[in-house]
């Protein structure tokens, strides 16, 4: 009768171990997994922002300035309301046209805008 507690108590105290371990083994790769995700999503915006060219002419106050290089706040909606007042753009160089906008920075983003 001993034995069979002995035994008992073995087998229950090993079943235990082996849940313990198989869930600190799923959290550890489920906790693995996430940062990756994470990081995999912020590589796609980062590549899709940088390999796609803006339409300067749909584009909103938020994404010219989170696109475009050295453009703030004010220069975007600037941007914006020369569009509004003056219609689309045609070309790269009515952009210098905008107040805030000079040679240097037009330079900067000439390959991330489109029209």
């Amino acid at each position: 009768m001993k034995l069979m507690k002995t035994l008992f108590t073995s087998v229950l105290l090993c079943g235990a171990l082996v849940a313990s371990s198989a869930f600190a083994e799923e959290k550890a790769t489920e906790q693995a997994v996430q940062p990756a995700v994470a990081t995999q999503t912020e590589a796609q915006v980062a590549l899709a922002t940088v390999s796609d060219k803006l339409n300067i002419n749909t584009a909103t106050v938020s994404e010219i300035q989170k696109t475009l290089t050295g453009i703030g706040a004010k220069k975007a909606e600037a941007i914006v309301q020369y569009r509004e007042k003056h219609g689309n753009f045609t070309s790269a160089e009515q952009l210098l046209e905008v107040q805030g906008i000079g040679k240097a920075t037009l330079e900067r983003n000439r390959d991330r805008i489109t029209f």
